[in-house]
């Protein structure tokens, strides 16, 4: 060998995925198979030749229409794949072989499991552990089919260091894998991480989450890489989000600053062009704010001595109003005194006039008048006065009818006179309270407005002062505090992540090691292949150029993948690997006959008596090199113009003349 791979140590005997056999079942009841498809570990040739003869014509001599790229379809069907190709696959077929299907024995981890998919849309999928064909059609068929696609979730997502993809979340499939895993002739072989056309993978960032699925099933990423990545990407979202909000505060800054001086110049009545703080030339809106103040707190104190001045005015009236009060409750109880001296009630009579005599021998301090007693111009006016009622005693006023009607009438008048001045007394009262309230109410508005001018001006003065310094508003400057965290956050866990990178940068140079051997197996010593681990788009590259070399560098990514997947226990790839015709993807032929030369010179160096740790599946029209078009490794061949060298022994679909049917449409 050319470039040194006899240097490579398989580190266990088989793959851990690969496919044994394939079955083509016309029927399952009875049991009737048309085509037997052994596989083996190692590289598996199937062959599309060219006629021996002159027979075929046209696009059927070059080995299209037989079926290689529907046997591909076959295998991804039979690995769990239900795509739209396949479904219309499988509809050509059913059309065909009504009760038929396709059914293989694949070994996951070591299990050798048999499968069973039919061509028709409305039979079971089926699987059981086991490894003879009749085994699989043996009463009861217990184990579901979810059962073996569990099998290749947990066996092959299941290891990964995580089972979601950084940033989004998104669960990991074991459909993700298998697109890598069977690459398909749509796509031209154009770029390492085109895997599928027009079918899709659900990725959300088709750009981004391909390389770092690839980096994870190649043991790059590794778990505490992925939590800082996941950890780093969260922070850069928070980050964002406050970069995103700080030009909005800091115009909501501006526009409150313009705000507050605006409030501040219309209250203390200052024009618009007048400078903030002081000026040489002119007045400035700082003196007139603070004088502004000033004049309220005097206008406040002149309008509190107002206030106080009219509360002791009010003096006189407020001991005028009780004196009334009592004069007007006596002449209600000398009222009812006559009434009951007129109408004979003696009781109610001696109760009045104790009431009445209990007036006018008040002692003490009369807390209306704030005076003594003896000093209140009520009680004493009253004591001096003998009514007619202190000089009738009550069998005098039983005698004489007539005096106690006087009596009563004269009662009656007076209690309606004292009544009368009381209303008078407590309307004025209330006047002169309302006139100290209102002035009370004006001193309490000026210092409100005193208050909210001050806090004003505060708050003012405080953002123009953070402007000044190039902050702003409370919430601006938490927002820019919080940048500012946010940052140091990232940026401690972007160093962070380049360390635990530089961390596995053996693992990514065991993979460089394989690449360089397999590219100088392709091309000699020049050849220069080299694995870049961090690239998005070309994570394996060859240093020439031209389209040919190109395709060159997906298949020298892929089998550096499958023979480190061979021989490195780091490595999460299944080590089974399917291409379709990758020949007619615009490669030379002699680069081709060099690519499987060197899968051929791998098979050799990594077979033990075991097997090969393995799986190569590749289709060609283009003829194998001389070693592998022969048993073991030429494990299909095919040919158009013979329906017994067609996959199914017979077209699926008629053509129209004129017309060559696809391979993967109109396939045999």
């Amino acid at each position: 060998m050319k470039s040194g791979l006899q240097n490579l140590q398989a580190v266990r005997p088989l793959p851990r995925l690969w496919v044994e056999r394939v079955w083509i079942l016309e029927s399952r009841e009875p049991l009737c198979c048309i085509r037997d498809i052994p596989l083996r570990p190692g590289i598996n040739v199937v062959w599309a030749r060219e006629p021996d003869d002159n027979s075929g014509s046209g696009l059927a001599s070059a080995g299209h229409g037989v079926g290689k790229t529907s046997f591909c379809l076959l295998l991804r069907y039979l690995l769990g794949d239900d795509a739209s190709a396949i479904s219309a696959l499988r509809a050509k077929a059913a059309a065909n072989f009504p009760k038929g299907g396709v059914a293989a024995q694949v070994h996951i981890e070591g299990v050798s499991w048999l499968v069973f998919r039919p061509f028709g849309a409305s039979s079971p999928s089926w699987a059981k552990v086991g490894n003879q064909l009749d085994e699989l059609f043996d009463e009861p068929r217990a184990t579901p089919f979810q059962d073996y696609l569990e099998a290749l979730q947990s066996g092959f997502i299941g290891r990964l260091p995580t089972q979601v993809l950084p940033g989004t979340n998104q669960p990991l499939e074991w459909r993700h894998l298998l697109a890598w895993c069977v690459r398909e002739q749509r796509t031209r072989f154009d770029g390492f991480f085109h895997w599928r056309e027009g079918e899709g993978l659900g990725f959300r960032r088709s750009r981004v989450d391909p390389p770092l699925f690839v980096s994870s099933v190649l043991g790059i990423l590794n778990v505490e890489v992925v939590r800082l990545l996941q950890e780093a990407e969260q922070l850069d979202a928070e980050l964002n989000k406050v970069k995103s909000q700080i030009p909005i505060l800091e115009k909501v800054s501006a526009m409150e600053l313009d705000r507050l001086e605006q409030r501040v110049r219309t209250k203390v009545g200052a024009r618009k062009e007048l400078p903030i703080f002081e000026s040489i030339v002119e007045d400035s809106l700082a003196s007139q704010v603070a004088e502004s103040l000033r004049r309220a707190a005097l206008n406040e104190q002149t309008i509190e001595a107002e206030a106080l001045a009219a509360e002791q005015a009010m003096e006189p009236d407020l001991v005028l109003l009780n004196d009334l009060r009592s004069v007007c409750a006596q002449s209600i109880l000398e009222t009812q005194l006559s009434k009951a001296l007129y109408e004979a009630r003696e009781k109610d009579a001696l109760r009045l006039r104790g009431e009445i005599d209990e007036l006018t021998r008040l002692k003490g301090h009369c807390s209306h008048g704030r005076v003594d007693f003896d000093s209140c111009s009520y009680v004493l006016s009253r004591r001096s006065t003998v009514s007619m009622h202190g000089r009738m005693d009550v069998k005098d006023a039983q005698a004489s009818l007539q005096v106690r009607l006087a009596s009563f009438n004269k009662a009656a008048e007076d209690e309606k006179a004292a009544k009368a001045r009381l209303d008078k007394q407590v309307a004025r009262v209330k006047e002169l309270r309302a006139g100290v309230a209102r002035l009370r109410m004006r001193v309490a508005t000026s210092q409100i407005g005193r208050d909210t001018l001050a806090a004003d001006w505060k708050e003012f003065q405080a953002q123009y002062a953070l402007r000044a310094e190039g902050k702003g508003s409370e919430a601006l400057t938490s927002a820019r505090t919080h940048e500012g965290t946010l940052t140091e956050q990232v940026n401690g866990k972007r160093a962070a992540l380049a360390t635990r990178r530089l961390q596995a940068s053996a693992r990514v140079e065991q993979i460089k090691v394989i690449t360089s051997m397999v590219a100088a197996a392709l091309l000699g010593e020049e050849g220069h292949g080299r694995f870049v681990h961090d690239s998005d788009q070309r994570p394996f590259e060859l240093a020439l150029g031209g389209e040919a070399y190109q395709v060159l560098e997906v298949l020298l990514g892929d089998l550096s993948c499958l023979l480190d997947a061979a021989t490195s226990v780091e490595s999460h790839h299944p080590g089974f690997l399917v291409h379709d015709c990758p020949r007619e993807a615009d490669m030379s032929a002699l680069l081709y006959r060099n690519f499987l030369s060197t899968a051929f010179e791998a098979d050799k160096q990594l077979s033990t008596s075991e097997g090969v740790p393995f799986q190569y599946i590749v289709t060609t029209t283009s003829p194998p090199p001389l070693e592998l078009g022969k048993d073991p490794f030429l494990v299909l061949e095919l040919q158009p113009g013979k329906d017994e060298a067609l996959l199914f022994k017979r077209k699926l679909e008629v053509e129209l003349p004129g017309f060559a049917s696809k391979d993967g449409g109109n396939a045999a």
